[in-house]
């Protein structure tokens, strides 16, 4: 297993998240559309991926990353770009068939031609509905072997988001894109061909909360991706040492877990890298080793992988609301810990008091914080971005 800090984990690299797909499948064989809700860096598209690769269960999937969209004909374009693409649609004679011979709803699609030995998209947006006609596809797919269609859609909260921002502020165009997703998972003549999975970097309740239109997602299942057991965690470490043949203590192992705290892969990747430059001689890690590693960690060079924590908070928020939630992680990094009274009570300085708890949840889903098991107070989820927000971004 290759040690791929930051980057989503595929094949021999991926570490099987074997309850978290079982989930997935089950919600699936019950004929379920899926939102898989986690932060960022805790596994969501390796997952995806994952399934991908290996075909689970017998569907045909097909990923489609639609983070940098902002038009919604550009997403249903990109969808069926995506489907056509596809090695297993691609060459499926079933479906050749049914374009050739015109039948079904394929006669009324404009915008695919069958080139050669595949398929073709028109790029001409002007000329063509890509929505009715990938709803016109979804309608009438047919694969070779009856397999059903799972589209794996990543970041699509972003899509909503960049949809609003494009139309400066203005919601009728992501409450009509959202309107017509829904339409599509709940077109009858779809739903027994096709699966949806949406996942994405930022939530996709509070995305679609924000512009009051949670009744256009309510159909989805939702399935919440977590951090690593400590079981899952260790083996994770072990078999990533393993391949650098580098061995290490027990006691080092378990102040390493103890002190990462917050137990998702790329923090326990991250934690092995800077492992593996620290013994590059010796090849066998003590737990004198650990503290020194954890400075590592957080050095200007990895600030690429921590960066983001800090740029989302001025997405996510605007004007008052993010200085708040600036000035609140910053509290917490100075002083650990924080009670809901004190945060409320911050609130007030930035005219926050009837947003606060829209604002905490969105910070709890998004990886920051989370309750220390009393639920009325809170502290960072990592340590590891605690020490990163200390260093680089408090005043």
């Amino acid at each position: 297993m290759k040690n791929k800090v930051g980057n989503p984990a595929r094949g021999t690299d991926f570490f099987k998240r074997e309850r978290e797909v079982e989930k997935i499948v089950q919600r699936l064989a019950d004929g379920n559309n899926l939102q898989i809700a986690a932060p960022r860096r805790v596994g969501k598209t390796s997952i995806l991926w994952y399934l991908l690769d290996n075909r689970i269960s017998g569907y045909t999937y097909v990923y489609v990353d639609t983070e940098a969209i902002d038009d919604s004909q550009e997403f249903f374009k990109k969808l069926l770009k995506a489907i056509l693409a596809s090695n297993e649609i691609n060459q499926s004679t079933k479906l050749k068939e049914l374009f050739t011979k015109g039948i079904k709803a394929f006669s009324k699609i404009k915008s695919i031609k069958i080139l050669g030995n595949g398929f073709d998209v028109s790029e001409n947006k002007e000329e063509h509905n890509y929505y009715e006609d990938l709803t016109n596809l979804l309608s009438a797919i047919e694969l070779d072997n009856s397999q059903k269609l799972v589209l794996l859609i990543d970041e699509f909260p972003q899509t909503i988001q960049n949809i609003v921002e494009k139309a400066n502020g203005n919601e009728a165009n992501a409450k009509k894109f959202l309107q017509l997703n829904r339409d599509l998972r709940l077109n009858p003549e779809i739903n027994e061909r096709v699966n949806f999975i949406y996942t994405g970097s930022i939530g996709l309740n509070h995305t679609v909360a924000s512009i009051n239109s949670t009744a256009f997602v309510n159909d989805l299942s939702s399935i919440e991706i977590d951090a690593l057991s400590k079981e899952d965690a260790e083996t994770l470490l072990l078999d990533l040492l393993l391949e650098k043949n580098i061995t290490i203590e027990d006691n080092a192992k378990e102040l390493l877990l103890q002190k990462l705290e917050w137990l998702i892969p790329f923090h326990i990747q991250l934690a092995v890298q800077e492992l593996t430059s620290l013994v590059y001689n010796e090849k066998h890690i003590e737990p004198k080793h650990i503290n020194l590693v954890f400075d590592e960690m957080i050095e200007a060079r990895n600030n690429n992988h921590f960066e983001h924590y800090s740029s989302r908070l001025k997405s996510q928020f605007k004007s008052e609301a993010f200085n708040y939630a600036d000035e609140l992680l910053q509290k917490l990094a100075h002083e650990g810990m924080l009670t809901k009274t004190q945060m409320f009570d911050l609130s007030a300085k930035f005219n926050q008091e009837n947003n606060y708890r829209q604002i905490l949840e969105i910070l709890v889903y998004d990886g920051y914080i989370h309750n220390t098991g009393d639920v009325n107070t809170y502290r960072f989820n990592s340590p590891i971005v605690r020490m990163w927000w200390q260093k680089f971004i408090c005043k």
